[in-house]
């Protein structure tokens, strides 16, 4: 798709499909129409002759059509969008459009239906008319980016400058009398369709061709196509050829969006406007619902939103998606619709709904996708002008489910980067010493990382941040997909599968670790072990059923949520305390959360079967869900009322580009009004867990690489919970309201001071002291690896890398406490608050971090004899004071802190700090009886102090 960056000086960007390939809905592009008339019919095509004769170029139909067969229409009038013909011998397919095809605007949404491991997500949409051109005919992208609803001047100009853009043209090969052109599908669909599909259909063998699915409707015409690619694999690309609603004459009528709810938007820019606020007009993405009877306060649709289960669901799994979809409803019948959303099961068996294609647009599919990966997708197409959806599938997969176990090489970064900034990432890039994508890297794989950066001194686009990465050449592969670079947003990732792949995997630790007869962790409640053998609660694929289920309704009805055009909500967890959470005044009678479009985690409560636990997951959809779906969908003229609520606690919001800012509430897989009751129930279920790895969890006969599994699955939770409560430092909470909302609040909260120091409080003392690890000699001799040739762990330790593994996250930790950007933040909110009110300054945040960090140093007893054995200062402590001490050194240069406006003062405090150590490690030398290691790291340490205050002193002369 395109990317307008100025209305004059485009960048043409692979957002929807690679660069020089058919662009959808973007600058110049997909969302266009005529300028001087918007929402009006395409710019008037060439005569087109109403007799074949009338131009001897064209062949007789009869002849040309010669050895067809038509495709039978399946409508029951027996009318087809395009009549299409097919020649069986060779699979050549012709299609005669319709004969006022000029006039017609057409919408091509496109799917991989096969022959990829995201086979059934949708890859992309067209916007688009035909015009003719002599012998040939164009497929035209109307330009609507720009409009004027202005003086008849300024739609003249936009119209001038703003034109519509050829796509690709084909020959027509034949005209029918009184009907229209014949054109050659072979060439449209596979000589093309490196134009629709980009790289996916890169290399195509077409004479190896297959048509798997020719149908015609009347609206809409089908078509599968089974072709090898470039490395042989057999791929179907299915087109879905369509006549779109025409947006004067549906009835629809657009919803202006709003910032203090969150939908997926559709947008222009209106150059016929100028007053601030009004150039860039943004409707909501929603579904066309009405009343069947508008008179009733509860009336059932006119027209419902359908949804069809595809039969490669299982069947264990089939209600719970069902009812995942129909949560939704409640919220309709709020506004007065029932039963708004419909639920049908395709079933292979029985052979209902088997007739409909999941990648017609007329239809909304569940899909299930059996390829191992971790994920749910809910996109949705709309209609580029308006912001109606026109068609909605969801994709579920089975890797989150089955796949408890992760990379969590990669994952461990992932989460101790939440939070981070754009500004923050590219200073990061410049310091690799700081940046946890390094320190947190294989060993194996971090000299490459390093040497890449060598290469490339400069910063990727937001040193790297995962909006800069998205190409949209498939959806589904980046972070932010769907929402950069188009003018239609939609749902193009979704991790919300992923918080739950995490959670399924406590749960499955606490079940294998409880021995027979012993209470244990029984989701929901103290219990025994469930078993499958007719005496306890049936398992699903290994699972408790009672955990499963009611998770599933949770994520399938989070992606229904992105196709009625809802966006995420990061904040919404933040409604209840982790008390109120796991209290019987929610448990099975509200959800816990304000909003199912959050990423929650799953509730596993620590503390065994006396704990107190509330549910797994949201039992239903949450009042922020009920308040959007009433925005939306509502048939009020007035939306005032609705939107006055936004003060009201339980309708918190925030979305993807909020995850970046100073909101510590802002946040994905955080939980509960006070996320630190949340963290240390983590810290407290990675100890169970550890204290069981070698007895419990690791059975006869399983191999030891269990182990080390089990532990790294508990080192995620604690990076997660310090990468958490981190946000919180120089965090300011941040609102919605607008001037004159009831009960309206300032824009800016700063975060009060005693939340902000037990949040660093909880970093140290999860951080850096050598019993937060739960390590000892006898786990370390067991966490080993599983090695086979087939496995990407070839080049991994089979001795797990202890004290680089440690370090990694406790370098982490000091990154996130005293990166310039967190400490700048810190230093802006002191000037926030009035000077006789509490505050968080810098002295504090860097007193704090030494103090605890250097601790030994505070309180040496006398006489003490310490050896190389029995250390004063453990090995995992020198390596962590070494690391601080590289942070105050480079911070006590002004110009490496530059992204920090507290440069200044970050550099004198820094060098203070290292003068306060340097003194107190001339004490403790003083004393004496240190041993060998101790005595020389303390050592080295102090001559490193001297060196940088002299070069400090001279530097500043």
């Amino acid at each position: 798709m395109h990317q307008a960056l100025a209305p004059n000086n485009r960048r043409w960007t692979r957002l929807g499909l690679l660069t020089g390939t058919i662009a959808l809905f973007g600058a110049g592009s997909a969302f266009s129409q005529d300028q001087a008339n918007p929402g009006g019919a395409p710019p008037a095509a060439a005569p087109a002759p109403t007799v074949p004769g009338a131009n001897p170029d064209f062949p007789p139909h009869t002849k040309v059509l010669e050895g067809y067969e038509p495709v039978v229409s399946r409508s029951e009038n027996g009318q087809s969008f395009y009549k299409v013909y097919h020649r069986k011998k060779d699979g050549q397919l012709l299609a005669e459009l319709p004969k006022d095809f000029a006039s017609i605007k057409q919408f091509i949404a496109l799917t991989v239906a096969s022959g990829e491991s995201y086979a059934g997500l949708q890859a992309g949409e067209l916007y688009c008319y035909w015009r003719q051109y002599d012998k040939r005919l164009a497929l035209i992208e109307p330009n609507i980016e720009i409009r004027s609803t202005g003086d008849k001047e300024s739609k003249d100009s936009v119209a001038r400058l703003f034109t519509d853009r050829v796509i690709l043209d084909v020959p027509i090969v034949t005209w029918v009398p009184k009907g229209g052109p014949v054109i050659d599908l072979d060439e449209l669909l596979l000589g093309q369709a490196g134009k629709f599909f980009g790289s996916r259909a890169q290399g195509m063998n077409k004479n190896l061709m297959a048509v798997k699915t020719a149908k015609a409707f009347e609206h809409n015409v089908e078509f599968g196509i089974e072709v090898p690619v470039s490395d042989g694999q057999l791929r179907t690309l299915h087109y879905s050829i369509s006549r779109i609603p025409d947006a004067a004459k549906s009835g629809y009528k657009p919803r202006v969006a709003d910032e203090r709810i969150g939908y997926f938007t559709t947008y222009y820019t209106d150059f016929g406007q100028f007053e601030p606020g009004k150039t860039r007009v943004r409707y909501i993405n929603r579904w066309h619902l009405e009343k069947a009877d508008p008179k009733l306060k509860l009336s059932p649709p006119k027209e419902p939103i359908k949804f069809y289960i595809e039969h490669t669901t299982p069947i264990r799994y089939r209600r719970w998606v069902k009812d995942g979809i129909e949560v939704w409803n409640k919220a309709f019948e709020n506004i007065g619709i029932v039963n708004a959303i419909e639920v049908y099961f395709q079933d292979a068996a029985s052979g209902a709904h088997m007739e409909k294609d999941p990648e017609d647009v007329n239809y909304n599919f569940v899909r299930w996708l059996n390829n191992g990966v971790g994920t749910a997708i809910g996109p949705s197409r709309v209609h580029p002008e308006t912001g109606q959806i026109l068609d909605a599938d969801i994709i579920l997969t089975d890797g989150w489910i089955r796949h408890w176990w992760q990379q969590y090489n990669e994952i461990i970064p992932e989460v101790a980067l939440e939070g981070y900034a754009p500004e923050t990432l590219s200073w990061l890039y410049q310091n690799p010493d700081w940046d946890p994508r390094i320190r947190l890297a294989p060993p194996s794989k971090r000299a490459d990382l390093l040497a890449a950066r060598a290469a490339n001194p400069n910063p990727p686009e937001l040193g790297g941040h995962p909006i800069a990465k998205v190409d949209g050449a498939m959806i589904g592969d980046q972070e932010y997909d769907g929402l950069l670079g188009r003018y239609s947003q939609v749902n193009g990732l979704c991790m919300a599968a992923n918080c739950k792949t995490h959670g399924i995997a406590q749960m499955m630790m606490s079940l294998d670790a409880v021995a027979e007869g012993e209470g244990g962790d029984k989701p929901g409640e103290g219990g025994d072990k469930p078993k499958d053998d007719g005496d306890g609660e049936q398992m699903v694929d290994g699972i408790p059923e009672s955990f499963i289920g009611p998770l599933i309704i949770d994520l399938v009805a989070h992606e229904v949520g992105h196709t009625l055009g809802l966006r995420h909500n990061f904040k919404a967890s933040s409604i209840y305390t982790y008390e109120q959470i796991n209290s019987d005044e929610l448990k099975g009678k509200k959800p816990f959360t304000g909003s199912v479009m959050d990423y929650i985690p799953v509730n596993i409560v620590a503390g065994g079967k006396d704990a107190k636990r509330g549910d797994v997951g949201m039992i239903d959809i949450g009042p922020y869900d009920m308040w959007a779906i009433e925005y939306g969908y509502t048939f009020e003229s007035d939306l005032k009322p609705i939107l006055d609520r936004v003060a009201e606690p339980e309708l918190a919001f925030a979305t993807d580009e909020d995850t970046w800012g100073p909101d510590p509430l802002a946040r994905r897989y955080d939980f509960a009004k006070n996320p630190l009751d949340f963290a240390n129930n983590q810290m407290q279920l990675a100890r169970e867990h550890r204290g069981k790895l070698l007895d419990k969890f690791v059975k006869d006969g399983d191999s030891w690489a269990k182990a080390r599994r089990g532990y790294l699955m508990t080192l995620r939770s604690q990076t997660q919970s310090l990468s958490m409560m981190s946000n919180w430092i120089g965090g300011t909470f941040i609102n919605r309201d607008k001037k004159g909302d009831k009960n309206g609040r300032a824009p800016i909260e700063v975060v009060p001071a005693d939340q902000q120091r037990a949040a660093v409080d909880f970093v140290l003392a999860n951080a850096f002291r050598d019993d937060a690890f739960g390590l000892n000699p006898e786990l370390l001799r067991h966490m080993t690896i599983d090695k086979w040739w087939d496995m990407e762990n070839q080049f991994d330790s089979p001795s797990w890398p202890v004290h680089d593994a440690i370090l990694g996250i406790q370098a982490s930790a000091l990154t996130a406490l005293m990166n310039p950007s967190t400490l700048s933040d810190v230093y802006d909110n002191e000037f926030r608050i009035p000077a006789d009110q509490d505050a968080v300054t810098l002295p504090e945040i860097l007193q704090k971090v030494r103090d605890e960090v250097w601790s030994e140093l505070n309180n040496i007893p006398d006489g003490a004899q310490y050896s190389a054995r029995k250390p004063f200062i453990s090995s995992l402590r020198r390596n962590l004071q070494r690391e601080h001490l590289s942070r105050l050194i480079d911070l006590t240069n002004p110009k490496i802190a530059t992204a920090a406006p507290a440069s200044r003062p970050i550099s004198d405090l820094s060098a203070a700090e290292i003068g306060v150590i340097r003194g107190k490690i001339e004490a403790a030398l003083a004393k004496g009886g240190l041993d060998p290691y101790s005595d020389a790291h303390l050592r080295e340490a102090s001559k490193r102090i001297e060196r940088v205050l002299d070069a400090r002193f001279v530097l500043q002369r």
